[in-house]
């Protein structure tokens, strides 16, 4: 029987015809060996309608394509963006801890504007380049140290988390999208580097100690943080929709990188100051999230989960149907009243 087996194959006979203890006998092909552990869409066995990601002209060409894996971000619309652009808003410190963490917070604002020469108006660009740098590398701390708190948690005691540990680690990689996107923007010098490092070196060890003894102002820093993150956008995004200023005459006209129309699901056509109006949008929910978890108990479910559903569902459905999102993507766009966004 197994010689009449061995005569079979070497007569070119399929191995799937043969019992499967003989199978091993079976001679295949290298392209075989190599593709029957490897989904079919992720081989490179070619598509008969050329509709795998790498078979698309131009696929090995973008910056940013679907071989990197991110968490899907809520997509913002316009009038989303609007409405938080009309609407800041900061909370109101109540019990000691706010008090506290809130004094700390705009203390280390007032001193990081003076660091970087911000100011409301007129504002230099290259100060505001290092500044977004130096902010989003900062802003990228917190979520990460929280949930790793919060899966040590779960380990130690043996339970659930409820949800919480997704929810910061989306806010960690979001605020790390943010600081990548400004690396293809911008360079970073020594002495933004060194600040980089300065930075985190101090915030790591003091959102941990906060987060151990009282998890709740931890939450409540970081909201703090956020609300000084909006402050800074929604006035950056008013100087550069404003003729005359620096910031008009330098960013006005600039297309939005690759890596931030495919995380934001941009229009080929958008412009930088729409990406500015989607990390605005991002840093304003943050904001709202932190303050949201302050109030919580450690054991309260995770109210955002289904909020994380949805973002995941309309991102895949604009990916599906090759959509994009609508900003503007005006190259010029009109001057608008400045209200709060200079507080």
């Amino acid at each position: 029987m197994q010689s009449l087996l061995l005569r079979s194959v070497a007569r070119g006979c399929r191995p799937l015809a043969f019992p499967a203890v003989y199978r091993p006998l079976c001679v295949r092909s290298a392209h075989s060996v190599a593709n029957d552990t490897v989904h079919f869409r992720e081989s490179r066995t070619p598509h008969p309608l050329k509709a795998k990601p790498w078979e698309q002209v131009g696929y090995e060409k973008r910056e940013y394509n679907d071989r990197y894996a991110t968490t899907a971000n809520h997509i913002w619309s316009k009038e989303e963006i609007d409405h938080m652009l009309a609407n800041l808003w900061q909370h109101k410190p109540q019990t000691f801890s706010d008090k506290f963490v809130h004094g700390a917070m705009y203390g280390l604002y007032k001193t990081f504007n003076f660091i970087t020469g911000y100011k409301a108006e007129n504002t230099p660009v290259r100060a505001v380049e290092w500044r977004l740098i130096v902010l989003e590398s900062f802003a990228g701390v917190p979520g990460f140290v929280a949930a790793m708190f919060r899966h040590f948690r779960s380990l130690r005691n043996l339970c659930r988390d409820h949800g919480w540990i997704h929810t910061l680690l989306e806010e960690a990689e979001n605020e790390r999208m943010h600081l990548l996107t400004c690396m293809k923007m911008f360079d970073a010098g020594i002495m933004t580097r060194t600040l980089v490092i300065s930075a985190q070196v101090v915030m790591t060890p003091f959102v941990a100690a906060l987060l151990i003894v009282k998890p709740g102002a931890a939450h409540r820093f970081v909201g703090y943080l956020e609300e000084t993150a909006c402050i800074t956008y929604a006035n950056v995004i008013h100087q550069v929709e404003t003729p005359g200023t620096p910031l008009h005459g330098a960013w006005s006209h600039v297309d939005a990188p690759e890596i931030a129309k495919t995380y934001w699901k941009l229009s080929d056509d958008a412009k930088w100051v729409d990406v500015l109006k989607c990390m605005f949008a991002d840093e304003c929910n943050h904001r709202d999230v932190n303050h949201t978890f302050a109030t919580m108990s450690s054991d309260d479910p995770n109210p955002f989960v289904y909020k994380h559903q949805a973002d995941a569902l309309k991102a895949w459905r604009l990916e599906a149907e090759g959509s994009t999102t609508n900003l503007g993507c005006e190259k010029t766009l009109g001057v608008k009243p400045l209200s709060t966004a200079t507080a």
